[in-house]
Parts: C-alpha cells; sequence; structure tokens
C-alpha cells in the first residue's frame, strides 16, 4: 500500500515480487493517486494544485537523478514503463478526477483490466491529489478512506480463509 510517490513504491514492490518469484505472492497492491509514469506531461487543474508539472518534473528528476521522460528509466522507478502486468496482484487505486496523475493512473488501471486481472477503480470527481489529508472530513474523504478500509478488510478475509498467516492484522479496521 502506498500513496503518490508511495504509490509508486508499493507498484514498484510489486513488480519486483512478481519478477523474483516471491513465494508466497504478493496479494494486492492498493495504491492511493500514484505517481507511476517519469514521462507524465500532463499540466494541474485549475488554480489550486497541490502538485503541478512543475513539482513533478522536479520530484522524478530527484528521484532518477536526471530528467524525467529519457530512455532507459526502468520498470522499477516508473512501474507505468512495464512492458507487461501479467502475473501482479490484483489492484485497488483511487485517485481525484483533478490530480495532476489522473490519465496515467487510468492508464495504469485499464492494463490490468485488459489483462484479466481483479481491478478496483476509483476516480473522485473535482478533487486534487492528496485531498484526503486537505480536507479529511470531507464526505467524499471520508468514503474513500472506507473504500481503502474495505479493501484492507476483504485482503484479511481472503488471506484467513487462504491462509490463515494474517488473520488479526486488520480486525480493527
Amino acid at each position: 500500500m502506498g500513496e503518490s510517490a508511495g504509490g509508486n513504491l508499493a507498484a514498484a514492490v510489486a513488480l519486483l515480487a512478481r519478477d523474483r518469484g516471491l513465494a508466497p505472492p504478493l496479494a494486492k497492491q492498493i495504491l492511493i493517486y500514484p505517481m507511476l509514469d517519469d514521462r507524465n506531461s500532463s499540466k494541474g487543474i485549475g488554480p489550486v494544485c497541490v502538485w503541478d508539472e512543475v513539482d513533478n518534473v522536479t520530484g522524478w528528476t530527484a528521484y532518477l537523478g536526471h530528467e524525467p521522460g529519457r530512455s532507459g528509466v526502468p520498470m522499477f522507478a516508473a512501474p507505468a514503463r512495464a512492458e507487461s502486468v501479467e502475473g501482479l496482484p490484483p489492484l485497488y487505486l483511487d485517485v481525484g478526477q483533478l490530480d495532476l496523475f489522473m490519465l496515467e493512473d487510468l492508464e495504469y488501471a485499464t492494463r490490468f483490466v485488459n489483462a484479466g486481472i481483479e481491478t478496483e477503480l476509483h476516480v473522485y470527481p473535482g478533487l486534487l491529489h492528496g485531498f484526503d489529508a486537505l480536507v479529511p472530513s470531507y464526505p467524499t474523504s471520508k468514503m474513500a478512506m472506507e473504500n481503502r478500509f474495505r479493501a484492507i478488510r476483504k485482503l484479511n478475509r481472503d488471506s484467513h480463509v487462504n491462509s490463515g498467516s494474517i488473520s488479526t492484522r486488520f480486525e480493527n479496521l
């Protein structure tokens, strides 16, 4: 589970686990408005942006050690560059409609749908990057948090049924 740049890291871990044959495999990816593609050229929408295109270039440059968008960036640094999502665990992804990452997140989720991988996608209308942290009491922020908790609870139930290995980890959510 990860949000924003942490969503990038969570997606990269899923790719690495798949490619190294981690056993048992990861059960699910829970990505919250993840930053997945260094080639993103979207502009921030509206006069109020928490993360805009300048921030995005700065962030990717700091992370990669060079300007984003060059050839040869590994998928473990920019998960959207993965040639295939086959063999990855089910995906939960949510993003605000006005988030700079919305289009890249939709493209990433679509790849999972097209590969026949269980995918749960939520796009929250009219909301920016980090909306849940900015206005946690807003009804849509509360709904997003409940959707995330539900995905975790479902993961816990499924894991308990399948392996019994994490049966109490999330029971208080």
